[in-house]
């Protein structure tokens, strides 16, 4: 029998925890990790780490892929040189990481800079073919196609659920990041394909974590209350 590979996420706990991520009752699941389980291969082992919850203790894996904000990196990068160390795959990823991929390269094998998605695949097969390379640079992808997330790998102690309709922002101000990560493009996703998602959440509070709900134009705002009505029609809770 053919061993499976094992992909292990984690979700690092961040060092800062103030403001929206003070308490348990404020955080909100690690979508981007979400989204990279959906697009991995199906004969593929996939187990989510979350430190929000539960602190790390080491597992096996053949391949590690670690998310970081600035208040989390910290963290991991000392897991990520646990892994580094006995010599198992390390991939990271998320906005730190995409502003500095020369430092994340130190503690990581290789690095995504942008958005996943559009290179997680042939990330996965350099894996396989043993080619795995350094850095691998994403593209801004339109979300017609995006899939749902694993919201089964999600710890269940979540009080908000989350979803995404929408990303980036034709502005440009000095206080943002958006435009800088995910570009001036103002992208959505279909409006079924929201409202499903929404139908599939556990939780009874959600966080639209968009960059930009209502957009900068009447029709980016006449489909946000077209979700809304959809949510009322189908008598969402």
């Amino acid at each position: 029998m053919t061993k499976r590979n094992k992909l292990l996420l984690i979700n690092p706990l961040s060092t800062k925890r103030r403001g929206l991520i003070r308490d348990q009752q404020s955080i909100f699941p690690p979508m981007a990790l979400g989204i990279i389980a959906a697009l991995t291969p199906e004969q593929w082992e996939i187990e989510l780490v979350d430190e929000n919850f539960e602190r790390f203790t080491y597992r096996e894996a053949d391949l590690v892929g670690i998310t970081a904000l600035t208040s989390q990196v910290t963290r991991a990068y000392e897991l990520a040189s646990v892994y580094k160390e006995k010599g198992i795959s390390t991939v990271m990823g998320g906005i730190h990481v995409s502003m500095l991929p020369d430092e994340a390269a130190q503690y990581a094998d290789s690095v995504v800079i942008g958005e996943a998605e559009s290179v997680w695949g042939t990330l996965i097969h350099d894996f396989e073919s043993g080619t795995l390379k350094k850095r691998y640079q994403g593209n801004l992808l339109p979300l017609v196609d995006s899939p749902f997330p694993r919201i089964d790998l999600y710890h269940p102690a979540y009080v908000f659920g989350s979803v995404q309709t929408t990303r980036g922002c034709p502005m440009s101000c000095d206080f943002c990041s958006v435009h800088t990560f995910n570009g001036h493009q103002y992208r959505a996703r279909p409006v079924k394909d929201v409202v499903d998602e929404f139908e599939k959440i556990p939780q009874q509070k959600v966080y639209i974590v968009d960059d930009n709900l209502i957009g900068y134009t009447k029709k980016s705002a006449d489909r946000v209350l077209e979700i809304c009505r959809e949510i009322i029609r189908r008598g969402i809770k």
